[in-house]
């Protein structure tokens, strides 16, 4: 998806295929994040200049994105078994030929923009009879069309001039939202900013930090080496974000390469394949080592695999157990689960699952301290990869990325939930910046780039802090 920081909307026009919970749930925010990301391909243009065409790449999902693009600009009859065969099995609906008929009614349309990765990405297309659409697709390991959603181009956003302006669109958002910026320089711990509410929040994928935490421990420790190679199981393939889940059960990649995955595009398998080399406990005490302030929320750990059987499997059968289940009873809840691959229908995520406990929690305070932590770790020589790790996918907007020379970054997403913490540096100084949201109606966070457009604002006003 499209940088969020470029563009604002509340609501979808239309959605005509979703990839749903199991796409976008536990993402890097990788429609959150990935919506995050910087595109060198991204050269949108003032409204006033005629529009020129982009290319869009010949990625996995460009290739898909290409093909959409020549169907809706030509007069072609289409049929079903064509459609069909860019659908991927997993994808909820398959669109009919019918379903073109009213973008077709605009032609010829003009690609002004494109951004994304290899399996997400998002064109913007201006008709000749006015009006302009995104078209969103996710593509399945395949490259099969997972996932595609429509909306009308939103209107340009104007960032925040103050730190006042940033509080009140913080405050003006549809769903509870935290936003808190701290300058880390030299072991200093200031608060720059913060608007919302900053007690333990649902916080997706973010909590993966502390896995990365654990690994570097581990490898400090002997216990584990970046070069040692785990093996993809069926009991250990999660559902995405993410890849992983698709490679042949025996694959052995890595541990570098798995923690890199776990970070850059949050999957889900290559977390609990690490979860599963380190052991549970291991991560459970990585959060008392990186600072967090009340470990025992999210103590018994749950995997990524865990979360989807909790909260949506058998129509959430087990919500209310674990709910109100002890320690002890939640990890006897987690030993029952089934093994071998998960299977949840993508109709079955709908409501959130976090006010059942079904999440991970944490602070900005957590997340700051783990960032800080992770940090000097990547000072050692064991722990060395974690910088690089935490910069694949530094989530920044085109402005922000020409300005800070180091961000790391990591994000989350659930049905309800959405979370980004970033790590910045500017030369010789360093700020930590995180954004907490949640809501019971999953409706209120469905878009990402509403809620990180206040981030990118956050470090636009420190970069007009520090030059003045």
């Amino acid at each position: 998806m499209k940088n969020p920081n470029t563009r604002r909307t509340r609501r979808p026009l239309a959605l005509v295929a979703i990839a749903s919970a199991a796409v976008f749930a536990l993402a890097a925010c990788t429609s959150g994040s990935d919506s995050a990301k910087t595109s060198e391909s991204s050269t949108k243009l003032p409204a006033t200049e005629a529009p020129a065409t982009v290319t869009v790449p010949d990625t996995t999902v460009g290739k898909q994105i290409t093909w959409l693009l020549d169907v809706v600009n030509t007069s072609t009859p289409l049929n079903q078994e064509e459609i069909a065969g860019h659908f991927g099995p997993g994808a909820p609906i398959v669109l009919a030929p019918s379903d073109f008929d009213s973008i077709r009614a605009g032609q010829p349309w003009t690609t002004v923009d494109y951004t994304g990765g290899d399996t997400d990405g998002t064109v913007t297309i201006t008709s000749a009879t006015g009006g302009s659409i995104d078209l969103n697709v996710v593509v399945d390991g395949s490259g099969l069309i997972l996932g595609m959603a429509i909306t009308p181009t939103p209107t340009p956003h104007i960032p925040a001039a103050s730190w006042r302006e940033l509080e009140t669109a913080v405050e003006a958002l549809p769903a509870p939202t935290n936003l808190t910026i701290t300058e880390v320089t030299g072991g200093k711990n200031a608060e720059v900013f913060s608007v919302g509410d900053t007690s333990a929040q649902p916080t997706g994928s973010t909590i993966k930090l502390y896995v990365l935490g654990a690994v570097a421990t581990a490898v400090k420790k002997g216990t584990l080496s970046w070069d040692q190679k785990l093996t993809v199981t069926d009991d250990l393939k999660s559902m995405p974000g993410g890849t992983m889940q698709d490679l042949p059960a025996g694959t052995e990649v890595t541990v570098r390469e798995t923690a890199g995955k776990m970070i850059s595009i949050s999957d889900n398998t290559a977390t609990d394949m690490l979860i599963a080399a380190l052991g549970s406990e291991q991560v459970e005490a990585e959060f008392v080592a990186m600072g967090m302030a009340d470990p025992s929320l999210n103590i018994p750990l749950e995997p990524t695999r865990a979360l989807f059987q909790l909260g949506w499997g058998d129509d959430g059968a087990q919500r209310i157990a674990w709910r109100d289940g002890t320690p002890e009873e939640r990890r006897a809840i987690l030993a029952a689960l089934p093994t071998g691959l998960v299977d949840i229908p993508l109709t079955a995520f709908t409501t959130p699952a976090w006010p059942f406990d079904i999440d991970w929690f944490a602070t900005p305070a957590d997340l700051r301290a783990a960032l800080v932590s992770l940090q000097a770790m990547a000072k050692t020589e064991s722990g060395a990869p974690v910088r690089d790790i935490l910069a694949e996918d530094p989530a920044l907007s085109a402005e922000s990325a020409q300005w800070f020379t180091y961000g790391g970054f990591k994000g989350g997403s659930s049905i309800g939930v959405l979370a980004g913490a970033w790590y910045l540096e500017h030369d010789d100084r360093a700020w930590v910046v995180t954004m907490q949201t949640h809501g019971e109606d999953a409706a209120l966070v469905a878009d990402p780039k509403l809620y990180f457009d206040p981030a990118d604002d956050a470090m636009l006003l420190i970069r007009k802090d520090v030059t003045g």
